[in-house]
């Protein structure tokens, strides 16, 4: 489960200004990535199988967001895999 903002800080005027100077360097795929983005972020709690619906694995999806977060257009944040208690037998 990933959660995530637009711009470092979820400020969405930085966030323009930010893509304005950066978007003629980004690669198509990062370009279809962040307007998934922008368009999920119209519909918060909304679950996406983004990988699955861009036709990427997982690896690349990864590697696409780390990009966008360095670039400072996104920051995002995993939630971790909720564990099972581990049955205890007497």
């Amino acid at each position: 489960m990933l959660g995530y903002v637009l711009g470092k800080d979820g400020n969405f005027e930085s966030f323009v200004e930010t893509l304005y100077q950066k978007g003629d360097h980004l690669s198509d795929t990062e370009v279809r990535l962040l307007q998934e983005l922008i368009t999920q972020a119209q519909y918060p709690g909304n679950s996406v199988n983004m990988a699955e619906k861009l036709s990427l694995t997982s690896t690349e999806l990864a590697a696409n967001l780390v990009q966008l977060k360095a670039d400072g257009l996104i920051d995002y944040w995993g939630q971790p895999a909720q564990q099972l208690p581990v049955p205890v037998y007497h």
